[in-house]
């Protein structure tokens, strides 16, 4: 079959690769092989992969940066696409259309440059436009939808539609597109302008500051947990360990300015008996896993004890 696929894929000129190494090309450097992968470079070519693939009934599952996602040692999939190669970017006069491969900070930075306003300080996420409106991606006070118009979906069956920003019903963190199997093509914001000199200061300023407090020595795929806090979260599951948060953040890390959760770790680990899963955390945050050489096996232990404590959902996709 995979001739066959690799010979139709020759003559719609569709990009692929045979033997991808998951371990070598995600985001957080964890997995297997893909028999398959595939880089449309357009919405047409993403529409043409999706109905072959369901008319075929062969499964194929859909990618864009791969940085919300962690893949299990183990994992061996036949058929992926990656939409990484659709990167088109449409401007009109009130709005502008966007492929759902084009990664955000690159967006980000084109529109500040542009004089845009209203993006800035999503330039720091690492991820898809697809994937930042699955997820409706946020940082510092904004997300992916606060200024979205429509999404243009394709269903399994190939047929194309538009959802309105209202019929996404986001939520933080959120999206109906957790519940539908409908793959994003491309989608629509609206434009307000502003000053280019202040939204290129605005986001090197955020770029420096998200560097003082997220992780960025390790390959991580960013919040494990949908949480506004995840300290917090364990503190409301025992008493004890309430007023030690209360403690340290007010007279340790308020006072003396400290800018990792190191203490805040260990104090945890220990209390909760987690103290096997620290080599696997950001001194950041509890709420990030880091690659260090680590096995997909104990993330995936870590996740669901801390879903079990903190009664969180999980927020990144293990495949």
């Amino acid at each position: 079959m995979i001739e066959i696929i690799k010979s139709i894929l020759e003559e719609k000129k569709i990009a692929y690769k045979e033997g991808y190494q998951l371990s070598k090309s995600s985001y957080f450097q964890t997995g297997g092989k893909v028999l398959l992968a595939i880089y449309p470079q357009s919405v047409c070519e993403l529409e043409f992969l999706i109905s072959y693939f369901t008319n075929k009934k062969l499964k194929c599952r859909i990618f864009g940066a791969t940085s919300n996602c962690i893949f299990k040692d183990k994992t061996n999939l036949d058929y992926v696409i990656f939409t990484r190669k659709m990167r088109s970017i449409s401007f009109e006069k009130n709005s502008f259309e966007v492929e759902s491969g084009v990664m955000l900070p690159r967006l980000c930075n084109l529109l500040a440059k542009k004089g845009i306003s209203g993006f800035e300080e999503l330039q720091g996420i690492p991820g898809s436009i697809g994937g930042a409106i699955f997820m409706n991606a946020g940082c510092f006070g904004n997300e992916i939808s606060k200024n979205l118009i429509s999404v243009k979906v394709v269903n399994p069956n190939g047929k194309v539609s538009e959802l309105s920003a209202l019929d996404c019903k986001f939520r933080y963190r959120y999206s109906i597109f957790h519940n539908l199997n409908y793959v994003i093509l491309s989608a629509r914001f609206r434009v307000a302008y502003s000053s280019t000199k202040r939204l290129m200061k605005r986001i090197s300023f955020l770029h420096r500051y998200r560097h003082e407090i997220l992780e960025y020595d390790y390959r991580n795929v960013g919040s494990v947990f949908v949480t506004h806090d995840i300290y917090s979260d364990f503190a409301k599951q025992k008493f004890q360990f309430k007023f030690v948060l209360y403690f340290l953040r007010l007279f340790v890390y308020k006072i003396f300015r400290v800018k990792t959760n190191i203490v805040l770790n260990k104090v945890v680990l220990k209390m909760f008996n987690l103290e096997r899963y620290s080599g696997i955390i950001s001194h950041k945050t509890m709420n990030v896993i880091v690659n260090n050489n680590t096995s997909t096996e104990q993330v995936e232990e870590y996740i669901k004890d801390v879903k079990k404590i903190t009664k969180n959902r999980v927020e990144i996709e293990l495949i």
